[in-house]
């Protein structure tokens, strides 16, 4: 498929996306068309009915993000639907936000030396055969090697994907492995192979992969113990970053002052939520619960160790 029409669909649900309440005439949208950067290099035509309604089927197909007509006559209306579901809403809501990021760079060429983007080194070969694999529910065959020392190389794994999440720019599918039906999580970066198979599974009828991780930080789910109460002090300029942007749904303020902020969390403490904490070092701490604060202290004296 040409970047030039990839780049038509994205710029297409920008501007749907940003017209939600009351939707577009076509005329409407080809009058945007026109005063958009991709015009001149799409031969400066205009979009016809039929060929917006190709647009919409092929951003349908894609994205699974639906384009209607809300007004049928001469001066139809077109918006795109949102579903009643919360899930489905949030979901789409990240989807459009971040379509838009791309539709606005590949809108910004004049000026791409003046943005400029974290690297990711995230492999994306698998997410076409991971995406079908979701919408169709297909049974994945895949290689995988994890990073953990030590570990080997796990040929020839059936698994049924339920979900695909990022996080700290790289791609993870939660599963189930079909040998035992556990729960796994798989680093796309460290698939070495993932084919579609031609057998299919049932998706479990509830399950919500948001609910899944409600509990979590990050995409780690071995906790160091069960749900809790968690209570941290930030100091200095934290504070403004935590409720600029809070590190979990739960998070919560329980005392604020000049000097630090306390915050509030019910959830399970796991691996990458420690890791978050050290990464705010000494703006950072642990007032509850105890055993947690007592596990950042130990690790907090070995990494010590290392710089005497």
């Amino acid at each position: 498929m040409g970047n030039l029409l990839i780049q038509r669909y994205l710029w297409l649900i920008n501007l749907m996306h940003n017209s939600l309440d009351q939707g577009l005439t076509l005329k409407a949208i080809n009058a945007a068309w026109e005063r958009s950067s991709l015009y001149k290099d799409c031969g400066e035509c205009e979009l016809s009915r039929r060929t917006f309604i190709n647009h919409c089927n092929a951003i349908d197909t894609i994205w699974g993000i639906k384009i209607e007509c809300t007004a049928a006559g001469a001066n139809s209306r077109y918006k795109i639907k949102i579903g009643n579901e919360t899930d489905l809403e949030q979901n789409t809501k990240w989807l459009l936000n971040s379509i838009a990021t791309e539709e606005l760079i590949a809108q910004s060429k004049d000026i791409s030396d003046k943005i400029i983007l974290e690297k990711s080194n995230t492999d994306f070969k698998y997410l076409n055969t991971i995406t079908t694999a979701l919408r169709n529910n297909s049974i994945l065959h895949i290689d995988y090697h994890s990073f953990h020392i030590g570990s080997e190389k796990q040929t020839g794994l059936l698994v049924e994907p339920l979900c695909l999440k990022m996080f700290k720019h790289r791609w993870y599918m939660l599963c189930k492995r079909c040998s035992d039906k556990a729960y796994r999580i798989y680093a796309l970066d460290r698939i070495h192979k993932c084919a579609l198979t031609s057998e299919y599974f049932v998706y479990p009828e509830n399950f919500s992969p948001k609910k899944f991780f409600d509990s979590y930080y990050g995409i780690s789910t071995d906790g160091y113990g069960e749900e809790c109460r968690v209570v941290l002090k930030a100091y200095k300029e934290l504070p403004k970053y935590f409720k600029s942007q809070p590190i979990h749904h739960t998070q919560d303020i329980l005392k604020e002052t000049p000097e630090y902020t306390i915050f509030e969390y019910q959830m399970i403490p796991t691996f990458d939520f420690v890791q978050e904490i050290f990464l705010h070092a000494e703006q950072l701490e642990v007032l509850e619960p105890t055993y947690l604060r007592q596990l950042v202290k130990e690790k907090s004296d070995r990494l010590a160790s290392l710089y005497r």
